[in-house]
């Protein structure tokens, strides 16, 4: 239903509603994109311009030089170079989507077409339940199942009859650290068990008097009906991971495998102020607020990407998935 009908958009009323409603909504556009605008500009100024007042909304001169100071490793405010940190951040999103969707269309197709009514009801409040449970109560267990995996405790047992303990592995400093954790999230297996549940049970019944096995129905019928919703999930892990701070900054004690999240907190921690003017301090690699606005910028750039490739599979999924 429209929020003004047809009928009413032809008089004067009508106009002036449509005109305040039009204004209101960019001036809620202007006000989201400032915050962005006031990065990408602070991020070629020099330090001292950011903070001057009244504040200079065009930097005169642009100094392009930040970026290839910190892609090059040449300032002191991070101990390598800014490429290192984005392929921290490029491994762990990747590491996370590939292990991440196939486990979570494998759990939920498990729950909505495999398993009794009881044992389905049982198996979803149970995955519903992790949704639950606040981060930060799970962060010690996490991290000493990762510790000692696949024992949650410093106190290994020993091996029957014998004083051995039994072999376990330590996945901290390891970009397995923030990947495995994710393998299996509550809110994409609630979203895929949803979306299989409101598939044809006569398209699915009639593969299985063919001959199909429930992998082969899941792979050439569930999986492929289901892209909108897949490239949905993975866009939002994408974002998520890519975004990821505390826990990598728990776990990842080697500056050299920080992603780029926690490389910029790390940066910030590094502020020093820029003596003499900013031409020569950049060209010298001493970089303040403007180095850490650019950092942001980088980080920026790969999720508008993706939402720019994939957005059209991405707005079918969120009508799909009733988010919307």
């Amino acid at each position: 239903m429209a929020l003004i009908p047809a009928v009413s958009r032809r008089g004067r009323r009508g106009r002036m509603l449509i005109t305040g409603v039009a204004a209101i909504l960019w001036i809620g556009v202007l006000l989201h994109l400032f915050p962005v605008y006031w990065m990408l500009t602070s991020s070629v100024k020099g330090d001292i311009e950011i903070w001057q007042i009244p504040p200079q909304w065009w930097p005169n001169p642009a100094y392009l030089q930040v970026y290839q100071v910190l892609w090059n490793g040449l300032t002191s405010l991070l101990p390598y170079p800014l490429w290192v940190y984005v392929k921290n951040s490029i491994i762990l999103v990747v590491g996370v989507i590939v292990l991440q969707i196939p486990c979570t269309i494998l759990i939920a197709y498990a729950i909505s077409r495999l398993h009794t009514q009881f044992w389905s009801r049982v198996l979803f409040a149970f995955v519903v339940g992790t949704m639950m449970i606040p981060g930060e109560v799970s962060l010690i267990p996490s991290y000493l199942l990762l510790r000692y995996f696949p024992f949650p405790s410093s106190h290994i047992p020993n091996i029957p009859g014998t004083q051995i303990p039994f072999p376990h592995v330590d996945f901290l400093d390891t970009y397995w650290a923030v990947i495995l954790p994710s393998m299996a999230w509550g809110f994409a297996v609630l979203i895929m068990k949803g979306w299989f549940d409101s598939l044809s049970n006569e398209m699915l019944e009639a593969a299985r008097m063919d001959g199909a096995s429930e992998l082969r129905i899941l792979t050439s019928i569930a999986v492929p009906v289901s892209w909108p919703v897949i490239a949905f999930l993975g866009y939002s892990t994408f974002n998520s991971v890519w975004n990821s701070f505390l826990w990598p900054l728990i776990v990842l004690q080697k500056e050299s495998l920080h992603p780029l999240a926690v490389a910029i907190y790390e940066a910030q921690s590094q502020l020093q102020p820029m003596p003499g003017s900013p031409q020569s301090s950049i060209a010298q690699g001493v970089l303040g607020w403007n180095g850490v606005m650019a950092m942001g910028v980088i980080e920026s750039i790969p999720v508008f990407i993706a939402f720019v490739i994939f957005r059209e599979q991405i707005v079918r999924g969120v009508k799909i998935t009733g988010l919307g």
